[in-house]
């Protein structure tokens, strides 16, 4: 951990503290590391930033509590989660289980916009709870998924083809806002993965299995995209920017799901 806590970390944290406050009268930095499956000092260095942010309270024996600020926060995001889990289950035809998991890796990126959106969607078609009751979790992509900031640049470099016929390391750092060293040090990487290849004149070129990965992550943006306009009438910049977080995040039964959901109703994409 940096010396910083990402927003779904910290979030993330502050949930696992409201489950188990609500479990046992006490919890520890033990307990949390146990839910999460992190370090010792990993959670010690987050529960003191908690601490200095004012959402958490430590007592002189260790004992961890929520303070009203934080207990708000744990309580917003176990709404959006979920709601989450009651719009994909209305959607997508997913399974209780799998728009859980969906919800969890989800429901830290959206905007206010879209969670009011899916509220007022709940409202209007009178949705109810699943009869299976979901819980605080976490879920990731798993280790052989391509991480988020790699799927970023391979999308990047796949628009900027569209546009130009030379795509270099400087185009992604101008457009992305990131130090060129950054960039260099991406590209390294999604070349030892066999996603990327550098021409003669330093171009960088998508391997065919770059290519694909390209393409499928721009299609779920596009799919996400028009999902969450027709949907939940998001306005276009918001839900270009809530597709791009969430198009790294969502399973692929859920995608699958929106497609059809799309085809459907006759919504036509791209």
């Amino acid at each position: 951990m940096s010396s910083h806590i990402e927003h779904e970390s910290m979030e993330n944290y502050l949930e696992t503290i409201h489950k188990l406050g609500g479990l046992k009268q006490s919890v520890r930095s033990i307990d949390i590391a146990r839910e999460l499956g992190l370090s010792r000092p990993s959670v010690s260095r987050a529960v003191k930033i908690l601490r200095e942010r004012g959402l958490i309270t430590v007592t002189e024996d260790g004992f961890i509590s929520l303070t009203s600020a934080g207990n708000d926060l744990a309580e917003r995001v176990m709404h959006i989660h979920a709601c989450l889990v009651k719009f994909l289950l209305d959607t997508t035809g997913v399974t209780v289980v799998q728009a859980d998991i969906d919800a969890c890796r989800i429901e830290h990126v959206v905007s206010d916009e879209t969670v009011k959106g899916i509220e007022d969607y709940i409202s209007r078609n009178s949705l109810t709870a699943p009869e299976t009751e979901t819980e605080v979790c976490s879920h990731f992509p798993d280790s052989t998924e391509l991480l988020e900031s790699g799927e970023n640049y391979l999308e990047t470099i796949f628009i900027l083809r569209r546009k130009k016929d030379w795509v270099r390391a400087v185009d992604i750092a101008n457009l992305l806002n990131l130090s060129r060293a950054s960039v260099s040090r991406a590209i390294g990487v999604l070349r030892q993965k066999g996603y990327l290849d550098i021409g003669e004149g330093n171009e960088l070129i998508l391997t065919a299995k770059g290519e694909t990965c390209a393409r499928e992550i721009y299609s779920k943006h596009l799919h996400l995209e028009a999902f969450l306009k027709f949907t939940l009438g998001i306005p276009d910049e918001i839900a270009d920017k809530d597709a791009c977080r969430i198009e790294h995040m969502i399973s692929r039964e859920a995608f699958q799901g929106i497609k059809k959901y799309l085809k459907n109703h006759g919504v036509k994409v791209g």
